[in-house]
């Protein structure tokens, strides 16, 4: 397993599993019974962002198709269905030409890049780019 593998599984577990749990699980905190509207909007604003967090994905570029996984299963999809591909924050995404729920984007974590110390890789989005003639 390369460098690259292992900063893209750390990445995926922070930005998934250990943002996606905090802000889920803060948002049910939050929630008080005695101010229900209040604290209920509130709730299901951090609600909201942490199943963003857990709908991030992993990408694969693979040779005729963009392969991604949200949980266990992975999803194939022709180049030609891609519709726009970039980067937003920390995620790269990938814009189809059919809605993907539950955002209409994948959203995918990226590895850290290797000739930068605190860069974020490029080379997978390049690599979707010019597969998918964008």
């Amino acid at each position: 397993m390369g460098a690259s593998e292992r900063s893209l599984k750390s990445a995926i577990f922070v930005l998934k599993f250990g943002f996606g749990l905090f802000f889920c699980s803060f948002g049910l905190f939050l929630f008080n019974g005695q101010h229900p509207y209040g604290t209920g909007i509130v709730s299901l604003g951090f609600l909201i962002i942490g199943s963003f967090f857990l709908s991030v994905a992993r990408v694969k570029p693979d040779g005729n198709v963009l392969k991604y996984r949200r949980w266990f299963r992975w999803q194939a999809v022709p180049y030609s269905e891609i519709s726009e591909c970039g980067e937003s924050w920390v995620f790269g995404y990938v814009r189809f030409h059919r809605y993907v729920p539950p955002w209409g984007r994948i959203y995918f974590a990226r590895a850290n890049a290797s000739d930068s110390l605190f860069g974020l890789d490029k080379q997978v989005i390049a690599t979707i780019r010019s597969k998918a003639n964008i």
